[in-house]
């Protein structure tokens, strides 16, 4: 057997544990919450689309008054016990025990925590292994590196040529250009790392189960070398 073995068997034991909660249990605050966003964010497109005025918005800033409202109450001491015990309880239950005989399949004592470091440190290196885009970050930096100064070169070039509001309206177009784009890189990134790291998120969560394993269930080191 090999580590990649017990990867394999982790994974399928976490796709037997569903992590999500289906709408229909889900509090009544919550249901609320989920249904006046909908409705808010395809109001205010609709009316955008027919018509681009003030009222428009209207709907946005009702979905976000109600955001606000919904963090209000679900972090009251009441909701939080119920989610806790109906919820969240449960799942990691569930998930911890399901690593547990994983481990126990692959003849793994889940109360050596010296075992336990030695799978937390191969999870580790496997998860390192897997990023296929690592190699490419150097000479990504060495190809900005060359870029900047070019653009720099060519932005004082321009500078030199137009006038003080051709300059300003330049910078501003430039300042929004760079957020959308880094707007656009942060709320891509995590899908496309899903696309071509499918396991490295899982590699977290393993680490993050033995981790639990080792806090709660594992003897003292001292026990075995005794």
């Amino acid at each position: 057997m090999r580590f990649c073995d017990l990867f394999i068997s982790y994974k399928i034991g976490l796709k037997n544990i569903k992590s999500t909660i289906p709408f229909t249990k889900l509090p009544l605050y919550r249901k609320i919450f989920v249904i006046i966003l909908f409705a808010s964010a395809i109001t205010s497109g609709i009316l955008l689309i027919i018509r681009q005025t003030w009222a428009s918005y209207i709907p946005i800033g009702l979905g976000v008054l109600s955001f606000i409202i919904f963090f209000i109450i679900d972090s009251t001491k009441r909701n939080l016990e119920v989610m806790l015990q109906q919820h969240y309880a449960p799942y990691s239950e569930k998930r911890i025990n399901m690593t547990i005989n994983v481990l126990k399949d692959y003849r793994i004592d889940i109360q050596n925590p010296d075992s336990l470091d030695m799978l937390i440190e191969e999870a580790k290196l496997a998860q390192i292994q897997c990023d296929y885009i690592d190699p490419l970050k150097m000479p990504l930096k060495t190809l900005g590196a060359i870029i900047v100064p070019i653009i720099a070169f060519v932005a004082q070039k321009i500078g030199n040529a137009a006038t003080t509001d051709e300059m300003i309206t330049l910078a501003v177009q430039v300042i929004i250009l760079v957020l959308l784009t880094f707007s656009l890189i942060f709320s891509l990134t995590p899908i496309i790392k899903d696309i071509l790291y499918r396991d490295y998120n899982k590699y977290d969560d393993l680490i993050y189960d033995l981790r639990q394993i080792k806090l709660f269930y594992a003897k003292e080191n001292d026990t075995y070398t005794n």
